[in-house]
């Protein structure tokens, strides 16, 4: 039995040591879980890619002819012509009209009545119920165009600003033409878009803005297009 002692003894050290050498390696791998946990929850997400530019025609008839929602008639005039394409929407459809000493840019025809609208977002027509198509072949349209209408992101604000096509002459900023009057979500004016956008498939479109009463042209995102 004395004999036996110091073995038996020895052996439950051994099992001791072992639970020992277990738990440090448990502890081990949940530490190591634990710290790939934590990693994934505080490392950045992976960035997004950037939202390209939208580009949009608008159709301001129904199939069945009639002008539709959002669209709706707020003046009228009884007849007038259209004798040419728009020079404000790259849309091939769209028309130049004139009533009496008016012309509407842009415009589009139905079976004999012609709507026309300032922006893609002003809903208040103006409706010619008698509009006589007279253009004659036309030139095709300049694909590199400036478009109708803009919609920008405001590079000094976290806003969406509306730009619509100003037509005739107007003020040059560096050479490049003022093309469009921008207006804030409130309808207020913010500022100018000026020259030609900078085109891209890969990334969005940029154009220069000048804030209304501020000397500084900066570029700015374009969010969407309309033709």
């Amino acid at each position: 039995m004395t004999e036996g002692s110091p073995r038996q003894g020895t052996g439950r050290r051994w099992w001791q040591h072992l639970w020992v050498w277990l738990a440090g390696l448990a502890a081990a791998i949940i530490s190591g879980v634990v710290v790939a946990l934590v990693a994934g929850w505080f490392e950045p997400d992976p960035p997004l890619p950037p939202r390209l530019t939208n580009a949009e025609y608008i159709r301001v008839f129904s199939g069945e002819g009639e002008l539709q929602s959002p669209y709706r008639r707020a003046k009228t005039f009884e007849a007038g012509e259209c004798p040419n394409r728009s020079i404000l929407s790259s849309d091939p459809e769209a028309l130049r009209c004139h009533v009496r000493n008016t012309i509407l840019d842009p415009c589009w025809l139905g079976t004999q009545t012609a709507v026309c609208i300032s922006a893609p977002w002003a809903h208040d027509a103006t409706v010619i119920d008698q509009a006589t198509l007279t253009a004659g072949p036309q030139p095709s349209q300049d694909p590199q165009a400036p478009p109708w209408a803009l919609e920008i992101r405001d590079p000094t604000h976290d806003a969406t600003l509306r730009c619509r096509a100003v037509p005739g002459a107007q003020q040059t900023v560096a050479g490049q033409r003022i093309n469009w009057a921008c207006d804030d979500e409130d309808g207020r004016p913010a500022g100018s878009g000026v020259g030609s956008p900078t085109r891209s498939d890969e990334k969005p479109w940029t154009v220069l803005y000048n804030p209304e009463g501020s000397a500084e042209v900066r570029r700015t995102d374009v969010l969407t297009v309309w033709y």
